[in-house]
């Protein structure tokens, strides 16, 4: 299986559209020059701001690679289904962080010098966000796999839910603290908490189609009665007549 993956990693980095993740990157750096050239510096606060931003925007668009063109006609391929969103899913949450982490490193770039920024927390949240919004696509692919494009969508607004039910915790719930916020250490243990959710959800959609139900009583009598006729004028509409 691992040999198998290997093989498709290739073909699938082709596949996979790759244009609205790097748009969303080049957006992000852009409102990082910005900020940093109207100021002159990111200040710790901004640069809290301004990750969870870029998090949340890697977040939204990541979904787009799991939608695959093929995926209604390839459904009775040898590789399994599961090998292959898995796949998907790695390489999609692979650049999204990975492009998260450019913008990170550039906002630490912009940062006055012995300015302090919790990397690692803010990197739970960027996980979080990422595979919030991949768990929204991975459902709508599964549940509508002829939707293509559109399916992703349900990725953004998995995301845009997570910011928006968020924003009305309670003081003890606030996800959302700066780093000098007393909340902060309490924030990411809650992080950690909401982290295995949309992982679970993963797990649910990126597995095999269920099995088709058996078929219905009408269709079993009807193929026992065509069986006694291999020659007769039922055989010719066989294949017309069951599924």
């Amino acid at each position: 299986m691992i040999r198998t993956a290997l093989i498709l990693v290739r073909p699938m980095l082709r596949a996979v559209d790759w244009a609205p993740l790097a748009w969303t990157w080049l957006a992000s750096v852009a409102m990082i020059v910005a900020a940093a050239l109207t100021r002159g510096a990111v200040v710790s606060c901004d640069a809290v701001v301004l990750s969870r931003l870029s998090a949340g925007a890697m977040g939204a668009t990541a979904g787009f690679a799991l939608v695959d063109p093929m995926a209604y006609g390839a459904l009775a391929t040898p590789v399994p289904r599961w090998l292959r969103m898995w796949l998907r899913t790695a390489l999609a949450a692979g650049a999204a962080l990975a492009a998260w982490g450019t913008s990170l490193a550039l906002i630490v770039a912009f940062l006055p010098h012995g300015s302090p920024l919790l990397a690692g927390d803010l990197a739970l949240e960027a996980a979080t966000c990422v595979l919030t919004g991949l768990s929204g696509a991975a459902v709508a692919v599964r549940l509508r796999p002829r939707h293509g494009r559109s399916a992703a969508l349900a990725g953004t607004a998995a995301q845009f839910a997570l910011l928006a039910l968020t924003l009305f915790l309670t003081a003890e719930l606030w996800l959302w603290p700066l780093q000098n916020d007393p909340q902060w250490p309490v924030a990411h243990r809650l992080w950690l908490v909401i982290l295995p959710l949309p992982v679970a959800c993963l797990a649910l959609a990126n597995g095999n189609p269920v099995a088709r139900r058996p078929a219905r009583w009408s269709h079993r009598v009807m193929t026992f009665f065509i069986g006694f006729f291999p020659g007769g004028p039922y055989a010719r509409t066989k294949s017309s007549l069951l599924p």
